[in-house]
């Protein structure tokens, strides 16, 4: 059986020191892509020997039968060779027998990558390559996968980031990509400086991530029974130039969580069940809990039902040159019906 590792496995595997001889790195985030291959170049060639065991090629511009034969060639200075595939889908002339006869028995002093965002799996080379290939998963991170690899991206340089803010970044910036995070996040912390928690201000910074704290105080005055001053915080944020899409974000991302919060308390669970289950900090769930008072968790998923309703509207809006304010003003004013019925 093959392998099949998700990239964090594919990275533990590489600090243990474990180097496999063969390895197809498959899914449509190209960062992971490009960081394995740099990761892969750090574990596997020595200092100073990088220009005589090393060899990048791309698909289009070479033939299977060259890659294998640099593939069955000994290193030079040391311990292994290394040839990196770009764009595999494109080899010339690659037909499966040649590579499964590698496969079946790989040159051992030899690490052989290959990488393609695009790969079509229908082939035969794919599929014996998906067969007897060390699988990474390069596929995109959901948004709680994007909020882990924040925290860890900054953790990693030491800065510290709570749980909420690297959600929000990560609802900010869905679909736009782990490459252009990862370059929004290296401005973060060169305009932060010196190694230190992460502050909701410090995110201003980030031209695609939304001014989470003004937005969050939006929520928190419409849960709160504050409709007037709610819809006064919407507009002031569509007058400074905020993006309707993300301050939708924002909202949903409040809403979502405090229904997390409220489903906690109301089931009474202890703090390390709460983090289990719904990825909440116990003193985040006491916070929010103050916050939303006696909002009900019905009330909140049908605040996240109309999130959803605004954002098809929000999209159709953009498609016909329509006010997309009005969809967050129309939710706004649907949510704090809600909550005064509810109170009565």
């Amino acid at each position: 059986m093959p392998k099949a590792l998700a990239f964090a496995q594919f990275q533990a595997a590489l600090i243990r020191g474990s180097i496999d001889p063969v390895y197809l790195f498959e899914g449509e985030e190209p960062f992971f892509h490009d960081e394995g291959l740099r990761l892969l170049e750090k574990a596997v060639l020595i200092e100073g020997t990088a220009s005589v065991d090393r060899e990048s090629v791309r698909g289009g511009e070479t033939s299977l039968a060259e890659i294998l034969d640099l593939a069955s060639t000994y290193p030079m200075s040391g311990a292994r060779r290394l040839i990196l595939v770009r764009a595999a889908d494109g080899l010339k002339q690659a037909p499966a027998d040649a590579l499964k006869d590698y496969l079946a028995r790989p040159n051992p002093r030899s690490c052989l990558v290959f990488s393609d965002p695009k790969l079509d799996g229908r082939r035969a080379f794919s599929k014996a390559l998906k067969a007897g290939a060390t699988n990474v998963s390069c596929a995109p991170l959901d948004e709680a996968g994007t909020a882990a690899w924040v925290r860890q991206r900054l953790r990693d340089r030491g800065f510290g980031i709570s749980p909420e803010l690297a959600e929000a970044i990560a609802t900010g910036m869905s679909g736009d990509g782990l490459g252009r995070l990862d370059a929004e996040l290296g401005k973060l912390m060169g305009a932060v400086g010196e190694p230190r928690p992460i502050e909701a201000a410090d995110l201003q910074v980030m031209t695609a991530v939304p001014r989470v704290g003004d937005i969050f105080q939006v929520a928190r005055r419409l849960v709160q029974g504050e409709r007037g001053e709610a819809i006064l915080g919407l507009r002031e944020l569509l007058t400074s130039g905020e993006e309707p899409v993300k301050i939708l974000g924002g909202l949903s991302w409040y809403f979502r969580n405090a229904l997390r919060a409220r489903v906690a308390a109301d089931r009474r669970l202890p703090p390390r069940e709460m983090t289990r289950l719904y990825g909440l900090d116990p003193w985040r769930v006491e916070r929010l809990q103050r916050e939303i008072g006696a909002c009900s968790a019905d009330l909140l998923r049908g605040a996240l039902t109309l999130c959803l309703r605004a954002d098809r509207e929000l999209k159709g809006m953009a498609a016909g040159g329509r006010d997309p304010g009005h969809a967050l003003e129309r939710l706004m004013h649907q949510v704090g019906r809600g909550i005064r019925e509810e109170r009565g």
